[in-house]
């Protein structure tokens, strides 16, 4: 994901066609990158109208207790994702970026490491499936949403071209044929009334098709000369071994939640939190949107500290004050929200969804930051927040669950995520002027918001007079204090226009 010494973005490749080794015009690179962050959010806004509807379906179908059920799988699947995949991705995609002509090679390597690593996986998720009190019908679950989430990873693995050549739409534009079909598939499901089994089954399929086009689609890109380049094996898994174990200590804090209250509450208090999880993740979409075209960029960039600081502070400002507002809409609106999406029997979500959307916020924060330290080659750094975070949530859960169930979760998950991304890494001198960096966006974005949260709470009036006023006070509360300013929108417009010509 890095290489010093230019800013030029990866050049779109065909098939046993090199990198182009001339950097491109800057502003050139700006309305390719905004293409590409374009393109991905349109696809991926489509993709989460089609999610977000497959989710309300399937929750008004299953009913609280069996989606804490199907919640609880793949909760307890995620906290060894880590295992099957090593973390091999982020430097697959820099070594793809660095040396585009041995891309094929590079991915098969990494793909043959991750078949290994995800078969081991699945034995050993399995193995201790039933410690954790996934017995019965639910360890058969388990072993039908492991191939899913550990088996076809291997298959998955050759879409990383579609990132090094900027052709993001690839991929954006198969998980949207992913979720169209799952929707079908849940929507015939719930009017046949099917069990939960056959929810998690035809999960894995749609999967399996989605691995298959991914498959079809990269080999265009990747030249047939390629070979498991067997020298490189142990400086990759030694290389992706600290980026493996950030990624353990992150799932454990992003998904031990629902593992926890479904042992220590009641599947029902797990469906709840379910519900106003799915929501408040949906808009993680977009990081991964805008850092997905900017990473490649990133890592090009990293030798020249003030072009990279330039486009950190870009992503931080932007991102930044994207959440915040949302955050903002989403308080305000939590509870007409959660009624109109799932319905009276999901009332209790709302008051967690708008506890959770806020963690947002350094989700968000932590997307820039990742990014920044693997373009630099400081993966060895993100240990610190996830460990953290990890100890921080499994710490305040055993204590919040059984005194205050999915509420005492929620305020975990919010509390560990800010403390992980915003905190941890202000400890080192490597990583501080990121942090701070992204800081003097990140909090006074957040505290514009909470003012345009707070001033609204003090009035009894309906929402629909409640979330203009609030989005108002944050919008002229982030102008005012320049986290938004005349520049912005000028850049903004030329990308757009730049990138409005070249389709015509």
């Amino acid at each position: 994901m890095q290489v010093s010494g230019t800013a030029e973005a990866t050049q779109p490749m065909s098939s046993g066609v090199s990198a182009q080794t001339s950097a491109p015009h800057p502003q050139g690179l700006r309305t390719r990158v905004f293409r590409n962050v374009a393109v991905l959010l349109g696809g991926r806004a489509a993709t989460l109208v089609v999610s977000a509807a497959a989710s309300v379906v399937l929750a008004r179908y299953l009913g609280a207790e069996l989606l804490g059920q199907f919640g609880a799988v793949y909760a307890y699947l995620s906290l060894f994702t880590w295992l099957a995949t090593f973390g091999i991705e982020p430097l697959l995609t820099r070594e793809a970026a660095r040396q585009r002509e041995q891309a094929s090679s590079i991915l098969l390597t990494g793909m043959a490491i991750c078949a290994v690593s995800s078969l081991g996986t699945t034995l050993v998720a399995l193995a201790f499936a039933p410690y954790f009190g996934y017995r019965g019908q639910l360890l058969a679950l388990l072993f039908l949403a492991a191939f899913d989430l550990y088996l076809l990873s291997p298959v998955r693995m050759c879409g990383i071209i579609f990132q090094v050549d900027l052709r993001q739409w690839y991929g954006t534009g198969i998980n949207l044929f992913r979720q169209i079909l799952w929707l079908g598939i849940v929507g015939l499901l719930a009017f046949l009334h099917a069990p939960l089994l056959y929810v998690v089954l035809f999960r894995s399929v749609s999967a399996a098709v989605e691995a298959a086009l991914i498959w079809r689609m990269s080999r265009q890109f990747l030249p047939p000369s390629r070979a498991i380049l067997s020298g490189q094996v142990k400086s990759y898994i030694s290389q992706s071994f600290p980026v493996a174990l950030s990624c353990i200590a992150g799932t454990v804090y992003t998904r031990i939640d629902q593992v926890m209250l479904h042992s220590l509450a009641s599947a029902t208090s797990l469906g709840h939190y379910v519900a106003a999880v799915k929501i408040s993740e949906l808009f993680e979409a977009l990081p991964v949107a805008i850092l997905f075209s900017l990473f490649p960029v990133l890592s090009k960039a990293a030798g020249e500290n003030a072009l990279f600081r330039q486009y950190l502070d870009r992503a931080f400002r932007y991102l930044s004050v994207a959440i915040c507002g949302v955050c903002v809409a989403i308080t305000v609106a939590a509870g007409p929200l959660v009624a109109v999406l799932y319905g009276r029997q999901y009332s209790a979500s709302a008051g967690l969804l708008s506890v959770l959307i806020w963690s947002e916020v350094a989700v968000f924060f932590g997307s820039v930051l990742t990014n920044a330290l693997l373009a630099r080659d400081l993966q060895k750094f993100l240990l610190v927040p996830t460990i953290l975070g990890a100890l921080v949530n499994v710490l305040l859960n055993v204590f919040l669950i059984p005194r205050y169930g999915a509420t005492g979760a929620a305020w975990a998950t919010l509390v560990s995520y800010s403390l992980a991304w915003m905190v941890g890494l202000l400890a080192f001198r490597s990583t501080r002027s990121t942090v701070l960096q992204g800081l003097r966006t990140a909090l006074p974005a957040a505290a514009m918001a909470l003012l345009g949260v707070g001033l609204v709470s003090l009035t009894n009036v309906s929402v629909l007079i409640e979330l203009p006023v609030a989005l108002g006070v944050y919008a002229l509360g982030v102008w005012s204090s320049k986290l938004i300013h005349r520049d912005d929108l000028i850049y903004i417009w030329e990308a757009l226009r730049g990138a409005l010509s070249r389709s015509n």
